[in-house]
C-alpha cells in the first residue's frame, strides 16, 4: 500500500493540495456560522462600541437571512468541488491500477471533510465564538459581498419554485390575545401551572394590548444630560433607572443614551462605553412590539414620542421586563422607588398622579377598559376632566370613587386623596339631618 502511494505520488498530489485548501475553506465558513450564530446578546452589545472589526460583527447579524444564505452558499460550492476533485483523483488512481489506493483515498477524503470541515471547526467555535468572529469577519464580509449580485436571483428563483410546487399556501390566521388568555385560564385548572406563572402568561399576553405610554417614564422623571459629559456630572454613580438620557441643549429631545445598569465604570473607557442609540416609538405603540423592536436593534431604551415628534418619555427594555415578572406591576412603583398608593384609613388612599389607571382598577377590584379610557394615569385623567393643569382642591368622580388633589409638588404633578363617593341617597339624607 504504501509503494502505490509513493508511486503514485505524481497523480494524487495535486488533488490533494486543491483538497486541503478546499478543506481549509469548508472549515472556515462551517466555524464562522457557528462562532457568529453563537455570540449572546451581551456579546453584541459590547462589540457595538468596540473596534471596527468588532462593529462589522453586529453590522452582519443585523440581517441574519443574508448572512446565513451566504455561508450556506459558499460552504455547499466548496463542499460540491471538494468532492468532484476527490471523485477526479479516485478515477485517475483506479485508471492507473492502483485500485487500493484509490478506495483508501475516497475514504480518507470522506473522513477528512467530516472531521476538519465541519466537527473540529464547529466544536471550537462554540467554545472560542468571540475572537473567532473577530479573525473571521474581514473575510467573511468580502465573501457575502460578492454573493449581493446573486442573492436576488436566488431569492427570486425560491419564491418561483414556492408558487410552482405550492400554489395555495396560505398563512395561518393569528390567535388573538384574548383566544390565548382563555387557553393559560383553561389550562391552568390543573396543576400543574402554578399561580405565580399564570401571571406571567397573563402580564405576556397585556403587553400585546397595553399601549407603551403606560410602562414609560414619563419627561422630567429621568436623568439628561448634554454632550460631552462627564462621570462628575452624573453625581459619581449610576442614574436612578440605570441610565441617562442624552438630549439637545435647550431641549427634551433624546438622541442616545448612557446606559449603566450592571455596568461598572472604567475611568480609561470614559463614559463613551456606555453610549447606546435608541429606537424611536409613537405613544400608542403597544409594549410587546416596542420589546421586539428594542431587541432587535440591541438597545435598552425607547423614545416614546407623540404625534408632532416630540419626546415624552422613554422606556426602558428593564421596565417592560418588569412589567411582565412584578406581581403586580406599578409604574408609579419603579419611578418613585416607593409604593405609589398608600392607605390611610378605611377605604381611604393616597395616591401619586403617576399612578396608572389600569394599576389602580386592580388595586380597588374595578373594570378597566383601555379602549374605552381615553387617559393612562390619574394625573391624565384629572387634566382631561378639568381641561388644565391639576390645582389643590380639585374633585372629581370616577368610577363610584371621589380624587381631590391635595398636594401638586410640580407641573404635570398631583397627589391625591381617594375615597369612596358619597351616594345620592346619603347625600340627601345628610342634608335633612
Amino acid at each position: 500500500m504504501l509503494e502505490e502511494i509513493s508511486r503514485s505520488l505524481s497523480l494524487w498530489l495535486p488533488g490533494v493540495s486543491i483538497m486541503f485548501a478546499l478543506t481549509f475553506a469548508s472549515g472556515f465558513f462551517s466555524g464562522s456560522e457557528t462562532a457568529m450564530f453563537s455570540l449572546t446578546r451581551d456579546d453584541l452589545q459590547t462589540f457595538r462600541s468596540g473596534s471596527p472589526s468588532e462593529k462589522h460583527v453586529v453590522q452582519l447579524l443585523g440581517d441574519p437571512s443574508r448572512l446565513l444564505t451566504a455561508i450556506l452558499f459558499w460552504n455547499l460550492v466548496v463542499n460540491l468541488s471538494y468532492f468532484a476533485v476527490s471523485v477526479v483523483v479516485s478515477r485517475r488512481l483506479i485508471l492507473h491500477g492502483y485500485d487500493s489506493a484509490g478506495w483508501l483515498f475516497s475514504l480518507l477524503g470522506v473522513v477528512s471533510i467530516i472531521l476538519f470541515g465541519e466537527v473540529i471547526p464547529k466544536s471550537v467555535s462554540v467554545v472560542f465564538p468571540r475572537p473567532i468572529c473577530r479573525l473571521i469577519v474581514w473575510p467573511l464580509l468580502v465573501s457575502i459581498r460578492s454573493l449581493d449580485r446573486i442573492l436576488p436571483v436566488l431569492t427570486m428563483m425560491t419564491r418561483g419554485l414556492q408558487r410552482g410546487f405550492w400554489p395555495n399556501l396560505e398563512e395561518e390566521s393569528l390567535i388573538d390575545a384574548e383566544d390565548l388568555e382563555k387557553a393559560v385560564d383553561l389550562s391552568t385548572q390543573s396543576s400543574e401551572m402554578i399561580a405565580h406563572e399564570r401571571s406571567i402568561l397573563h402580564h405576556i399576553l397585556d403587553l400585546s394590548e397595553m399601549a407603551i405610554e403606560e410602562v414609560m417614564r414619563p419627561r422630567g422623571t429621568y436623568v439628561t444630560v448634554n454632550e460631552p459629559t462627564i462621570w462628575k456630572d452624573l453625581g459619581f454613580g449610576t442614574p436612578p433607572g440605570g441610565f441617562a438620557a442624552i438630549v439637545e441643549p435647550g431641549t427634551d429631545q433624546v438622541t442616545g443614551v448612557y446606559w449603566m445598569h450592571g455596568t461598572i465604570y472604567h475611568q480609561a473607557k470614559g463614559l463613551e462605553s456606555f453610549r447606546e442609540s435608541v429606537v424611536y416609538v409613537p405613544w400608542c405603540a403597544h409594549a410587546a412590539r416596542t420589546l421586539s423592536q428594542m431587541r432587535s436593534s440591541l438597545c435598552h431604551v425607547a423614545v416614546v414620542v407623540d404625534e408632532y415628534g416630540q419626546t415624552i418619555g422613554v422606556a426602558t427594555q428593564q421596565d417592560l421586563l418588569d412589567t411582565i415578572f412584578t406581581p403586580v406591576p406599578s409604574r408609579a412603583r419603579r419611578i418613585l422607588q416607593r409604593e405609589a398608593i398608600l392607605k390611610i384609613g378605611d377605604d381611604k388612599y393616597h395616591l401619586d398622579g403617576l399612578t396608572t389607571l389600569r394599576f389602580l382598577s386592580v388595586h380597588l377590584n374595578i373594570p378597566f377598559d383601555a379602549d374605552e379610557e381615553p387617559s393612562v394615569t390619574v394625573a391624565g385623567l384629572l387634566h382631561q376632566h378639568f381641561r388644565r393643569f391639576p390645582e389643590i382642591n380639585d374633585e372629581m368622580v370616577w368610577q363610584g370613587w371621589k380624587l381631590r388633589v391635595f398636594d401638586v409638588p410640580g407641573p404635570g404633578r398631583a397627589r391625591v386623596l381617594l375615597e369612596p363617593a358619597a351616594l345620592p341617597e346619603q347625600s340627601t339624607s345628610e342634608v335633612n339631618s
